[in-house]
């Protein structure tokens, strides 16, 4: 835990730094942004590739249809009122 906190620190005082270069700070953004992209696939693939998993779908059923869905809709109307409440320029 402390490496991850460190690693973090040492990231938010760099971004401090370096949000003067527009560039990095774009590059930055989509890196980021592929990363995120290649981690949601590879979750995909170990679920895919979970046994377990893959065979008990069948048996979770609507509830946790509903709940993902909630989940993934309520991600999105906060994110959604929170780039525009902080991000959006005025």
């Amino acid at each position: 835990m402390v490496v991850v906190v460190s690693i973090m620190t040492v990231g938010i005082i760099l971004g401090f730094i370096l949000k003067s270069k527009k560039k990095l700070v774009r590059l930055n953004d989509k890196l980021v942004t592929y990363a995120i992209y290649l981690l949601l696939f590879m979750l995909g693939i170990s679920i895919g590739s979970n046994e377990q998993i893959m065979n008990s779908l069948s048996s979770l059923g609507l509830i946790a249809l509903i709940v993902t869905t909630g989940g993934v809709l309520g991600s999105i109307v906060l994110g959604f009122i929170t780039y525009r409440l902080f991000f959006k320029k005025r």
